[in-house]
């Protein structure tokens, strides 16, 4: 019994939290784009898990430029030893963007409903073909 109500609590208590979290996501939204509760609403719900994922990095980037404009004022006004780039500067701080394996970072190509489709039978094209050879 002790442990139904345990369980309920818990439950009850991450509803809450995800409710407060969507209600915040919402509020950026509307607040980064000027949209209305009724066009928020009509996003369809991947879209709008995308939009909020998208927002959060953002902020996450503008973060790290405050910290790196911080950092800038700090490097011009600190005597450093000779030879300390901005970029040492950064790294000692950890406020160097890092990238996976040393690759630069890539944009995601978005493709449309067609090209999906299209790129779709092409691979199974290719298996059937591969799988008429065999």
């Amino acid at each position: 019994m002790e442990q139904t109500r345990n369980v309920e609590n818990d439950s009850n208590k991450y509803i809450e939290e995800t409710e407060q979290n969507m209600l915040r996501a919402f509020d950026k939204v509307q607040k980064r784009y000027g949209w209305t509760d009724d066009y928020v609403l009509s996003i369809p719900y991947s879209r709008l898990m995308d939009l909020f994922s998208f927002i959060s990095q953002e902020e996450q980037q503008e973060e790290l430029n405050e910290w790196k404009k911080m950092a800038f004022i700090g490097f011009q006004t600190r005597q450093l030893e000779e030879g300390t780039t901005f970029q040492d500067y950064l790294q000692a701080f950890g406020l160097m963007e890092s990238t996976s394996d040393g690759e630069e970072n890539e944009t995601m190509e978005v493709w449309s409903k067609e090209e999906c489709i299209d790129h779709a039978n092409k691979l199974i094209a290719e298996f059937q073909f591969e799988d008429d050879q065999e």
